[in-house]
Parts: C-alpha cells; sequence; structure tokens
C-alpha cells in the first residue's frame, strides 16, 4: 500500500471538543468547506479528543487549547508531523520554526477594554500582537477588524485578508418540522413559557460575558415589561457562561424568578434554528463584535436585528438591521418596544436581512482562506 504523503497544511481544530460559539462554528464550518474548496491541497486537522468529527482527516496530539505553555508543548508536536503551513484559527499558533503561519484574528476586544477579561485571558491573548507580526499572513473576519489590527498593531496592510464568517444552509432552508416541536423536544422544560403565545420574545445568542453586554438588555427587558406589561417580554438567553459573568448571571437569573427570562446554556444546531425561528427579535448590544454570527444567523431565518452600533456588527448588517447608537438601557428599551409595536417594520426587516445574509456563506469563507494557503505556501 502507498504511504500517504506528509500532510501539507494543518489546521488547529482542538477547540472543537472544548465549547460551542462562535469561534467553533468558524473552525467547523472552515474544515467542513475546504475539501469543496482545495482539492490540489493536503489537510488535516488538529484534535485532542477521540470523536470529533472535524470534516477533514485528523491528527491527534496531546496538548489542549489555551493550555499555559500550549505554545512550546503544542509546537512540538506540531513539527513531528513536517507541515509546510499551519493555520491557527483560534488567535495564537504554537512556536513551530521552519512552518509557515497562517493566524486568524476574530475581535480586539480585549485591546479596547482589558478589564473585560480574566487575568488568564489576558495572559492568553496578550501574546496575539507577537503572534500577528510572526504570521506569514492574518485572516481577518471582517473589514473592520482588519482595520483595527492596521491601525492599533502597525501591521503591514498587505499582510492582513478580511474574510467574512459565513452562514449555513439550513439556517436559510426551511425548516423539517416546525420551531414548536423542536423547541418541546430538546427543551421540554422551556417549552410552555417559551411557546405560550402572545410574548415579545428577545433574543440574545452568544457567551455571557461583559463585552456582550447582558446586563445591560436584562435591565432593558425589565423596563419594557414594567412600562409595557401587555407585551409580556420573554428575554432568552442562549449561551455558556464565560469569563467574568457573576454580574450578569445574577442579572439573568433575577428576571428569570420574575418570569421573565430564560436562559440556556447548552443549544445546539437545532434548537438554537428553532429559537430564531420563534423569537420575535434578536437583540445584540454587544460592546465589540469582530463579526456578529448570531446576527447574520438570525438575518438569514428571517429573525428582525436590533444591534449596537458598534465594532463590526454595523458593517455585517448593512441596511438590515435597527442600529443602536446609545448604550443605555433606557433607549434600549424604547427602540425594542418600537419594534415590537411595528409588524411592518419587523416584515421589513425580515426581507431585507434574508437579502443581507445571503451574502455571508461558508463556501466563500473556504475558497478565499484557500486562496490564502496558496499565496503563503508559494511565497508570495
Amino acid at each position: 500500500m502507498e504511504r500517504e504523503r506528509q500532510p501539507v497544511l494543518l489546521l488547529d481544530g482542538r477547540i472543537l471538543a472544548y465549547r460551542r460559539g462562535g469561534i467553533a462554528r468558524y473552525v467547523a464550518e472552515l474544515a467542513a468547506h475546504l475539501l469543496a474548496a482545495a482539492p490540489d491541497l493536503t489537510v488535516r486537522v488538529l484534535v485532542n479528543r477521540t470523536g470529533v468529527d472535524a470534516g477533514l482527516p485528523t491528527i491527534r496530539v496531546m496538548t489542549p487549547p489555551h493550555h499555559r505553555v500550549e505554545r512550546w508543548l503544542l509546537g512540538l508536536e506540531v513539527l513531528r508531523h513536517r507541515p509546510r503551513l499551519l493555520h491557527s484559527p483560534d488567535f495564537i499558533p504554537p512556536v513551530t520554526p521552519g512552518v509557515a503561519r497562517v493566524v486568524t484574528v476574530h475581535d480586539l476586544a480585549f485591546l479596547s477594554d482589558p478589564s473585560l477579561l480574566a487575568a488568564d485571558g489576558l495572559r492568553y491573548y496578550g501574546q496575539l500582537p507577537r503572534a500577528i507580526h510572526a504570521a506569514r499572513a492574518v485572516i481577518t473576519v471582517s473589514g473592520t477588524v482588519r482595520e483595527q489590527v492596521i491601525e492599533r498593531l502597525g501591521v503591514p496592510p498587505e499582510k492582513i485578508h478580511a474574510v467574512y464568517n459565513g452562514v449555513a444552509d439550513t439556517f436559510f432552508a426551511e425548516p423539517s418540522e416546525p420551531p414548536s416541536h423542536t423547541i418541546a423536544r430538546e427543551a421540554p422544560e422551556i417549552a410552555p413559557a417559551l411557546l405560550a403565545g402572545g410574548r415579545a420574545i428577545i433574543l440574545i445568542v452568544g457567551t455571557v460575558e461583559p463585552r456582550k453586554r447582558h446586563v445591560l438588555l436584562a435591565t432593558a427587558a425589565a423596563d419594557l415589561a414594567t412600562r409595557r406589561p401587555d407585551l409580556a417580554p420573554l428575554l432568552v438567553v442562549a449561551g455558556q457562561p464565560g469569563w467574568r459573568s457573576e454580574e450578569a448571571t445574577a442579572a439573568i437569573r433575577k428576571l428569570e424568578q420574575a418570569g421573565l427570562a430564560i436562559w440556556l446554556t447548552d443549544v445546539g444546531d437545532g434548537l438554537l434554528q428553532a429559537l430564531y425561528r420563534t423569537a420575535t427579535v434578536l437583540a445584540l448590544p454587544s460592546f465589540d463584535e469582530g463579526f456578529g454570527l448570531p446576527l447574520a444567523e438570525a438575518m438569514a431565518t428571517g429573525l428582525p436585528a436590533v444591534v449596537a452600533k458598534r465594532g463590526a456588527l454595523p458593517e455585517v448588517a448593512g441596511d438590515a438591521a435597527v442600529l443602536v447608537d446609545e448604550g443605555d438601557p433606557a433607549t434600549w428599551a424604547e427602540v425594542l418596544e418600537r419594534v415590537f409595536d411595528d409588524a411592518a417594520l419587523r416584515h421589513d426587516l425580515a426581507a431585507r436581512g434574508r437579502e443581507r445574509a445571503a451574502q455571508f456563506r461558508w463556501e466563500r469563507t473556504a475558497r478565499e482562506t484557500a486562496a490564502i494557503y496558496r499565496r503563503v505556501l508559494a511565497g508570495d
């Protein structure tokens, strides 16, 4: 039997076994679409747990993601396989002399406000400036982040490539069953409250951490419930707790006790899509998003969105979402109330959102990423 040739390219997919969220989605979808986008390249995905379906052949390593000394331990494991290129899609690459490195930067929120991170997070992301300068190419998930990297870190523009995230086909397609059936099966404990009807459902998707501003949204929802009891607002939080989530956790739990919130920490793709199709509006008051994958996914399903006029959210939204410039709960409550009261506005946002989301496809992400691989391998 002919021995398999050494892989040309390694994609670090270790995060796939550890958490849900935007970066894990990015890695999973990129791996799933690279075979079609780059049939000329031999790509292998690094994993450190068995049973991970990466869409491509995998190579097992021992080093876990975000380990204190992973730059050295993972580097040694990578060098054993003699790749020509390593793509680190979770910010920080290992030390790999003689191996070209490509790094994906999803945001620079930690530079905007270091207090948003815990000490271990600051240590980890504090390595990013050095990693970016050492990489042969840097991928950002939006033009906004590309400009931030150029301006804040002094990286040459020709080294940085903006490649948008995508939206999976299933978010555009008609569901195979009514969303109510999916919710009743996968989250029966919250189905009565969520499916009762007559409630204005505010959905926020993403890890619960300070920069996502769950506290602001919880305060706005409580204010709206007091002023407009006829709307019976219900805040649905879909996301795992992250660093420094204590204040947000307390705010969400307080609303839960009052029957004004539901927090789902383990949301698979099927349930997530059902939530998008059941909610009245998606709300993202985030302080700084590098792309805002929930926004693109919500638009694909036809869910109207209200988002902060910060970071890359305006870039992704275009004219297909309501942008909120102020960061106070009262303003958010007023804007949400206006959207709830205006059926014509919601219908218009849904139509424009679907059209806007069609520009973000994972096939395109993989195709443009593969082109960057080829340029790096060619020495350009």
